[in-house]
């Protein structure tokens, strides 16, 4: 097969692949306040879908680079072979958010009266963080599959909101599990999401990298990431203005 048919094959089910993998995450999220059954061996079904996908992807591109290809054909298989880990990782923490959500579920893990006002504050805080993943995620999938840089820019601000959220909230509950407002079981299952949450959260800056180094031709991440957070450029100090806004405790 001609390379260039191939790697038009490689980039529909790597963006397949993408979607089914922040679908599977975003089913999770919504099964912590629903949770269903049915909903469980759906979300455990797809993480065995996206693993096969990331098996038999590796394997196909890895023979397509052994091929003569221009230098535009090897940065989009780079690209590729760089971010299909992350969409299998994204897929294997939607399975450790849908353990959380189960094990609230079968544990009934409920707060005393007196602890109420403090279960509105952490449902509060969760719904921020969540509605902050939820967007992270639509734009580094939506920016993957365009090869959007515009859209990539906004990534990194954001992941720098999600991992100070995340900080907040992880201190808020200290407070609570201090002040016997908070069972340790609950603290176990709450700390766990938070972690998951984070994770996604890198997850969604790589991918990002991925994009925006294929551009500048040169995949040493971490050259990038320390220089965007050390000019603050005009456009991250805009973007991460914009999101402290909209995602504050």
């Amino acid at each position: 097969q001609h390379p260039a048919l191939s790697i038009e094959q490689s980039r529909l089910v790597t963006n397949s692949m993408a979607e089914r993998a922040a679908g599977n995450l975003l089913d999770a999220m919504a099964l912590r306040t629903d949770f269903s059954e049915k909903g469980f061996h759906a979300i455990s079904e797809t993480e065995s879908l996206i693993d096969r996908y990331e098996d038999k992807l590796g394997t196909y591109l890895m023979k397509i680079t052994s091929r003569s290809l221009s230098s535009a054909q090897s940065e989009e298989v780079s690209k590729f072979l760089h971010t299909i880990s992350d969409f299998e990782r994204i897929s294997d923490h939607a399975v450790n958010v849908l353990e959380s959500a189960e094990e609230l579920q079968s544990k009934g893990l409920s707060f005393s009266p007196a602890a109420m006002a403090e279960y509105e504050t952490l449902a509060r805080e969760l719904e921020i963080m969540e509605s902050a993943l939820r967007e992270i995620l639509t734009i580094s999938i939506a920016a993957f599959v365009a090869n959007d840089i515009q859209q990539a820019a906004r990534v990194e601000p954001l992941e720098e909101i999600i991992d100070g959220l995340c900080d907040e909230m992880k201190s808020h509950h200290v407070d609570r599990l201090q002040s016997g407002t908070c069972t340790l079981d609950q603290g176990f299952v709450f700390n766990d999401l938070l972690t998951n949450y984070e994770r996604v959260a890198d997850h969604c800056s790589n991918i990002a990298v991925a994009i925006i180094e294929l551009e500048s031709d040169s995949f040493d991440t971490h050259e990038y990431l320390s220089s965007v957070r050390a000019m603050k450029s005009h456009s991250f100090a805009r973007y991460y203005e914009e999101y402290q806004q909209k995602y504050h405790l």
